[in-house]
């Protein structure tokens, strides 16, 4: 019982669930036997008096005793409370089976012995609990304390003063006297203890307060017996021996309950000015009652102190709560002026208003931003700071998104009331909330002007386009330029070393016949001129682009089959139906090409896959795959001389591209290329990182 946090009582095992369902069946049906008219008489019966009450007592004790045993947590403390319950069991025992039935009985006897060393074991765990759950002093625990006690005792004198009066007056053995005071003066001292727990823990603990019930119910049984003793009107088998039990089986499963349990309700929890007022309650009462019957000069003085010492705990009590209160609202004003002094900071528009639309509050830049310097946004509305679009915005689609998930985010325009153009913003509202109820209480919005955003944007966008048509330009006079080389290689150069080849043909006749001896010079020369026209033919192709008039997957068919021939297995697989303008479309036919003819030179490979895809961002991917002996990419470096790789990621990047060369795991290189497509203007589509 040291833990301040909740949690569960222990879970008992099946035999002591037996035990415990045994011990409450035993105490319910020797309470019944209690109840006025249940039997005809009330003499003593020892089937249900005797034997029945003295089983449940001693049930109860083995109830009590198996908590210390079983849980694992405050064992000394819950031994110390299962070593009472077993002493008031003794007592009972004791007295059941043999002091009752001496002649005459004696008292004090050691039945008693055993219930006032229960009380004193009570005691001592009570103190050890109380200074467990206490982990600093407390005046209001103390004082708590003092005006229990007190008023307990005053109250005690009140009602049993003839009772006092008669046992002091009578002529009695000493032990008698100090027995029958003992009972009463242990009681106060519990009762005191018990409200010191309660006081420190509140209603909270299911235990605390079984236990704190259980004692209560023993000091009103032992006041009871005290009085009935000295009227010698005490007999057993009486509710007071119903009470008694009742009492120590609420002792015994005390340790079995739930320790600490807040309450759903926080108006439930234990109040402690309530308890000084009701303990002044009862201490006018007593003084009323002494007032109207003879009592000791104690039953006044002592109600008399526990009404002044409740008065002093009350005044304290206030004087506390008002310097606590003050710190509080000290610290929330504190934390008032940081918010509004960062709110007010802010440069973005910052406003709430009522659920209603009506506006409560907003701060001095959302003020500039919309021109309403000096205004009183108080009889303003949520409408008359949207523009008719912000508005129709506002209504479709922020206002249900908050309503139903809480928040939401977004674009919309705020009306200039200087007459000026609509103000872009970037919008977060979101709901706000009453703490206790969750009902809905404002609506807070948090917006930026994102003008300057949107005018680089633009002009971002507007670049792009000039990009976008100097690549155009570019790529048309490039290809405008090979196709000029072409037609004057192919009308001059061809066609004169044409001609060549074929006077040679005719000159090698010629010295068939005449001069055999320079017929391998000749043939040289044939040979020479022949392997000339061969490379001019394919500088032609490579000048002329298919691209230009063909879709891009044909323009990569006819490069293949011209780089590969029948050396190379290829094919061209993919979407084989994505295209992209002319521009982009020629570069990566020149990039893919280039691709293969280093496949060809460097690669050694039996099998090429030219591979297209569209891609999520918006674009297209060409990949070249081979199987050849493959290189690490790492130590790829320019080359005087040599472009290759370097120059092709250089045209992808003058594209707006990316191209990324990698090796296969199953062996072999992957080159791909990465276009985009030709975005429309301000649809923001971006390329993969």
């Amino acid at each position: 019982m040291t833990t301040q946090e909740p949690v569960r009582g222990l879970t008992p095992t099946v035999p002591l669930r037996l035990l415990a369902g045994l011990a409450l069946a035993l105490v319910a049906l020797f309470s019944i036997t209690t109840i006025p008219g249940f039997r005809s008489d009330h003499a003593f019966d020892n089937r249900y008096d005797g034997w029945l009450q003295g089983a449940a007592y001693v049930v109860l004790a083995m109830v009590a005793v198996s908590r210390p045993l079983v849980g694992r947590g405050d064992r000394l403390l819950w031994g110390l409370f299962g070593l009472s319950v077993c002493l008031r069991a003794v007592g009972f025992v004791l007295y059941l089976g043999h002091v009752r039935l001496e002649e005459p009985p004696p008292y004090p006897s050691v039945a008693d012995y055993a219930w006032l060393a229960e009380a004193g074991v009570l005691l001592l765990a009570l103190w050890i609990l109380l200074r467990r759950r206490i982990r600093r002093r407390s005046v209001d625990i103390a004082l708590a304390a003092v005006q229990t006690g007190v008023t307990i005792a005053g109250v005690a004198v009140v009602l049993l003063f003839r009772t006092l009066d008669s046992i002091s007056g009578a002529e009695l053995p000493d032990s008698v006297v100090v027995t029958n005071l003992a009972y009463p003066l242990l009681d106060v001292g519990m009762l005191v203890l018990v409200s010191g727990v309660l006081v420190a823990t509140g209603v909270r603990s299911w235990s605390t307060l079984t236990l704190a019930s259980g004692i209560a119910g023993l000091a009103v049984v032992d006041a009871v017996f005290v009085y009935q003793v000295s009227a010698e009107k005490y007999h057993p088998g009486t509710l007071l021996a119903a009470l008694s039990l009742i009492s120590s089986s609420a002792i015994a499963f005390s340790g079995w309950l739930p320790e600490i349990k807040r309450p759903t309700h926080p108006q439930l929890q234990f109040s402690r000015v309530s308890l000084a007022a009701g303990l002044g309650l009862v201490s006018i009462a007593a003084l009323l009652y002494g007032a109207v019957r003879e009592v000791s000069l104690g039953g006044i003085l002592l109600p008399a102190a526990a009404l002044v010492t409740g008065i002093a705990r009350g005044v304290w009590t206030v004087a506390r709560n008002r310097g606590t209160a003050l710190t509080a609202i000290g610290e929330k004003h504190a934390e008032l002026l940081r918010f509004r002094a960062l709110v007010e900071a802010s440069d973005d528009f910052i406003a709430m208003a009522r659920p209603d639309g009506s506006v409560i509050y907003v701060n001095p830049a959302g003020r500039r931003l919309v021109g309403i310097e000096g205004r009183d946004v108080s009889r303003m509305t949520i409408a008359d700071f949207l523009t008719e679009d912000g508005l129709a915005t506002f209504v479709a689609v922020a206002q249900p998104a908050v309503v139903v998930e809480g928040r939401w985010s977004g674009q919309s325009t705020l009306r200039d009331h200087h007459g000026g153009p609509p103000i872009p913003v970037a919008i977060s509202s979101f709901l706000m909330r009453d703490p206790e109820s969750g009902a809905p209480i404002a609506l807070a919005t948090v917006q930026r002007d994102i003008s300057d955003r949107l005018a680089a944007q633009t002009t971002l966008e507007r670049l792009a386009d000039q990009r976008r048509h100097l690549l155009d330009r570019l790529v048309q006079a490039q290809e405008d330029e090979r196709a000029r080389i072409a037609a004057d290689v192919h009308d001059d150069s061809v066609q004169a070393l044409a001609a060549v080849e074929l006077r040679l043909g005719l000159l090698r006749r010629r010295l068939t016949d005449s001069e055999p001896e320079l017929l391998e010079t000749a043939q040289t020369l044939s040979t020479t001129v022949s392997e000339a026209i061969a490379r001019l033919r394919a500088l032609l192709f490579d000048l002329e682009s298919p691209a230009v008039e063909a879709d891009l997957a044909t323009a990569l068919a006819v490069a293949a089959e011209h780089a590969f021939a029948d050396r190379i297995r290829w094919c061209v697989v993919g979407d084989l139906d994505v295209d992209l303008p002319q521009a982009q479309r020629v570069t990566a036919y020149r990039i893919a090409r280039e691709a293969m003819a280093n496949v060809v030179r460097h690669a050694g490979a039996h099998a090429v896959e030219i591979r297209m895809n569209r891609t999520e961002g918006g674009g297209v991917e060409v990949a070249v795959e081979d199987d050849g002996r493959g290189f690490d990419p790492a130590t790829l470096e320019p080359r005087p001389g040599h472009l290759g790789i370097p120059a092709m990621a250089d045209r992808a990047t003058v594209a707006g591209g990316r191209l990324f060369v990698e090796r296969r795991a199953e062996g072999g290189m992957r080159l791909r290329l990465w276009l985009p497509s030709t975005p429309a203007p301000g649809d923001g589509r971006r390329g993969p990182a």
